[in-house]
């Protein structure tokens, strides 16, 4: 019975040895399912809290699917497959708009990465009347920003022959053939376009920046169940946004965007020092700037992809703020 009694009291002081060593591992992690297009650069807060097992140390576990396009991602969400989706914040909004069981609990990457490469014989916009340009989609709010600068300049959009190709790789390949004197692209094809001598006419990010690229969403039914969960993938994202705007991890960053999107080095680099020097994409604490989900919403009731009752309907219920980081 002694035996047994100090055996039990050996075992008794190993477990709580494992828990005060691995407090997130004395319990089961929480899994988040998580839904998003594809694993580049805008998703970089979620690689740095994945590597540096942030997410583990709030007590979750990530399952991230990758489907390809944004429209798949809040449609999923929707249907339940997952908790919480990357999404871009038109797409939600429209979502929300029309019915669908979604919610944004956060900001992710609250600017657009995206520029205007020129040929190099194009020194202003002016230079392009009678010449094409490929853009996303004729609604996309990146065309529409663009229309608008265009504007600004002087010109009608008309004046410049527009194409649609919803593929960044395509649109670059039409501007490197020649077939096209302006193309809308994103890293790390803008790069690579500077480098082949085309020039930047305008940086997307740094002009429209009443709207924002990636908004987090949430799965209603999920949170009201687990929202601690919810609440811990938020903090963990936060944390991770706080790593990457810190310079002097400039180094481990660009080698964990290599790892997770497996551009070169140098192409990550450049990404790093404009995103993290320039641009500042990413949003501190997760937050969800109302002001861009009030300025998409009204843009697209403008467009009449949004009627104004269904605007007037799902106004109020399209953020739910009450998981974000204190």
């Amino acid at each position: 019975m002694r035996i047994l009694s100090i055996a039990a009291a050996v075992l008794l002081a190993l477990v709580f040895a494992v828990a005060a060593a691995d407090p997130a591992g004395a319990q089961a992690l929480k899994k988040v399912r998580v839904g998003s297009v594809g694993a580049s650069a805008v998703n970089w807060p979620v690689f740095v809290a994945q590597q540096k097992d942030f997410f583990k140390a709030e007590g979750v576990e990530v399952e991230i699917t990758y489907v390809g396009n944004v429209a798949n991602t809040v449609q999923q969400l929707v249907a339940g497959a997952f908790d919480i989706g990357n999404s871009t914040f038109d797409s939600a909004i429209r979502a929300i708009a029309k019915g669908g069981s979604a919610v944004m609990i956060g900001g992710m990457t609250t600017k657009y990465p995206y520029s205007i490469m020129v040929a190099p014989s194009v020194q202003k916009v002016g230079d392009l009347k009678g010449k094409r340009i490929v853009l996303p989609f004729p609604k996309d709010l990146l065309t529409i920003v663009w229309n608008r600068w265009v504007r600004e300049q002087g010109m009608q959009p008309a004046d410049i022959d527009q194409l649609y190709d919803g593929a960044t790789p395509n649109r670059f390949n039409a501007l490197a053939a020649g077939t096209v004197q302006a193309a809308l692209l994103t890293q790390p094809f803008d790069f690579r376009a500077a480098a082949s001598g085309y020039k930047r006419l305008l940086d997307i990010g740094a002009y429209g920046r009443e709207y924002g690229f990636l908004t987090i969403l949430g799965n209603p039914k999920w949170l009201q169940t687990d929202p601690a969960a919810a609440r811990a993938y938020l903090r963990a994202i936060a944390k991770a946004t706080d790593w990457l705007y810190d310079q002097g991890n400039r180094a481990e960053a660009i080698t964990l965007l290599t790892k997770y999107t497996k551009v070169n080095e140098a192409v990550a680099g450049q990404t790093y020092d404009y995103y993290i020097r320039d641009l500042h994409p990413f949003s501190r604490k997760a937050a969800l700037p109302m002001d861009i989900v009030q300025h998409t919403l009204k843009t697209l009731v403008e467009i009449g992809d949004i009627s104004p009752a269904e605007a007037q309907r799902s106004g109020s219920k399209m953020a739910d703020l009450r998981f974000l980081p204190k």
